[in-house]
């Protein structure tokens, strides 16, 4: 145990003097997170207002058969219309962004609506338009217009507005407030600790195995009095606190996050606050552990098979893509935790943070989560073990 020890606190102090793995297990999640969620959040508020901001230019036509639609249109704001737009144009002129869309008003539409029919009119518009921006506005002022008619044959048919809408739904949401936000957010926050776990290990892992090799420190260390065993669990347990410690501080990063955030209402601020309490980041780093465990095994696996510590960088880098889909997977709707979803790694520690978060975990289901997750480290400790005591993978040449 004492020679444990001791080989654990000769490779942390080697890693602590490493300053890659200081900026990739500290700097770069207790800044990129909150840089992450603050600035996307700030970029998307600003090109929504800049989309609303935008003039949009609008081909009218048919404007004699709907002089009232027509009016509406001018008196909205930041609304160019032209007159007698050429017909066979619009598609193209709309593809290339010439103009944002068009309405046609074709003749007879006045007659419909005389005869308190429906009327029909066409809206040309780009869906792939940031933001939808263009096909709203002129649906809404559409809508403006459908309501002032329909309201005119309600006053003159002395009709009960009550006969257009023989139902009205009565929504009444059972979900707390704690459920709604965190279903809707949970998810994105597993993807943050688990993937910047990862990244927390590989820059120690890699260090500990290819680097070891390249400085030639590594044969030194091997004939010292601990056994392989010793050495590979000393290594295990730097490259797995290196892991933790990152996910520690991506949680951090996202706290800070939200309290930078400007305008989160109060009430839904508490609530947020309230699912970061301490019980539930606790709760979560304890999935996150085993996790942690399972990626340092992986990623020494690599490391100590790897010739030099570049080799080791483009074997581990593609394994990125490898944990991000799972967790990607527990963003789907309808994927929730259960009992099968509970034993695939990496998607039910995203899983379980969701429901831990919404307040609505089923706790047979996150005994299943742990025993698995355990299970899993187990093995790859084990893996792990058994491929730094072959000669061949140690000295590989």
């Amino acid at each position: 145990m004492n020679q444990f020890i001791t080989i654990f606190k000769k490779e942390l102090k080697d890693i602590l003097r490493d300053r890659r793995t200081i900026i990739m297990m500290i700097i770069v999640p207790m800044v990129i997170t909150p840089m992450l969620i603050v600035g996307m959040l700030k970029i998307q508020r600003m090109q929504l207002e800049k989309a609303k901001a935008k003039e949009i230019r609008v081909a009218f036509l048919g404007k004699e058969n709907a002089p009232q639609l027509y009016q509406i249109f001018e008196e909205g704001e930041k609304i160019v219309l032209i007159d007698n737009f050429p017909v066979d144009s619009i598609t193209a002129s709309i593809a290339s962004e010439e103009i944002d869309g068009a309405v046609i008003v074709h003749s007879d539409f006045p007659a419909y609506i005389e005869s308190d029919r429906q009327g029909k009119i066409e809206v040309y518009f780009k869906s792939s338009e940031a933001y939808g921006s263009a096909i709203k506005r002129m649906t809404d002022l559409i809508e403006s217009y459908d309501e002032q008619i329909v309201e005119e044959r309600i006053d003159r048919l002395s009709l009960d507005k009550d006969l257009f809408d023989a139902v009205a739904i009565i929504e009444m949401d059972v979900s707390s407030a704690q459920e709604r936000i965190g279903k809707i957010a949970g998810g994105y926050l597993p993807y943050m600790f688990i993937l910047f776990s990862f990244m927390g290990a590989m820059y120690p892992g890699i260090d500990l195995g290819a680097g070891e090799k390249e400085r030639g420190t590594l044969e030194t260390l091997l004939s010292s009095p601990a056994n392989r065993l010793q050495i590979v669990l000393g290594k295990l347990g730097v490259v797995s606190l290196s892991g933790i410690i990152s996910a520690l501080i991506a949680i951090l990063g996202i706290y800070v996050a939200i309290q930078m955030i400007e305008d989160i209402p109060a009430d839904m601020l508490e609530v947020i606050l309230d699912m970061l309490g301490f019980r539930i980041i606790i709760t979560i780093l304890t999935l996150v552990i085993p996790i942690a465990i399972f990626f340092a095994a992986v990623v020494l696996s690599i490391s100590i098979y790897a010739r030099s510590f570049k080799e080791a960088q483009s074997i581990i880098g593609p394994a990125n893509m490898i944990i991000i889909i799972p967790v990607l997977i527990g963003l789907l709707p309808g994927i929730e935790l259960n009992a099968k979803t509970a034993l695939v790694p990496i998607l039910n520690v995203s899983l379980a943070s969701k429901d831990l978060l919404a307040g609505t975990i089923n706790p047979f289901h996150l005994v299943e989560v742990y025993l698995s997750l355990f299970l899993l480290a187990g093995i790859a400790v084990w893996g792990c073990v058994k491929w730094f005591n072959r000669e061949e993978t140690l000295f590989r040449s």
